[in-house]
């Protein structure tokens, strides 16, 4: 068995920004290499760049805070990041039923159709699983 064990609390400040940063070099490098698109690249690694530095250096805006904590802080943050999950859910839901139509009109399913039909099926089981366990 192995243990579980919570990283330092003095490097977790830097972990989500070093991930940020290693993601915007990976999809700079897979824009660039693989679709030969450089600048479409250089924009996503500016975006991680952005976010990387913000969660880094934003530490003292409770707003960043209570992005970069796990487990919450207090009920409020929990609270509020469950809201926030919500509504980036359903934001997603209906971009994925709405694109889903849109590709059932034309003919041609495709990546919405994916997204959806994984969403709803992750959406039914979690719900059959959580209901079963608390």
């Amino acid at each position: 068995m192995t243990e579980h064990r919570e990283a330092p609390v003095e490097n977790k400040p830097a972990l989500v920004p070093l991930c940020g940063v290693a993601l915007g070099m990976a999809m700079f490098l897979t824009s660039w290499l693989a679709a030969d698109a450089p600048g479409i690249g250089l924009v996503m690694l500016a975006i991680m760049l952005g976010y990387a530095a913000a969660m880094r250096f934003g530490q003292r805006f409770e707003s960043i805070q209570i992005l970069s904590n796990d487990p919450p802080l207090d009920e409020r943050h929990g609270l509020i990041q469950l809201h926030a999950l919500r509504a980036a859910y359903f934001t997603v839901l209906v971009v994925a039923l709405i694109g889903f139509f849109w590709e059932v009109t034309r003919g041609a399913p495709g990546a919405f159709t994916l997204i959806a039909f994984v969403g709803g099926t992750t959406h039914l089981l979690a719900t059959v699983i959580l209901s079963r366990r608390l």
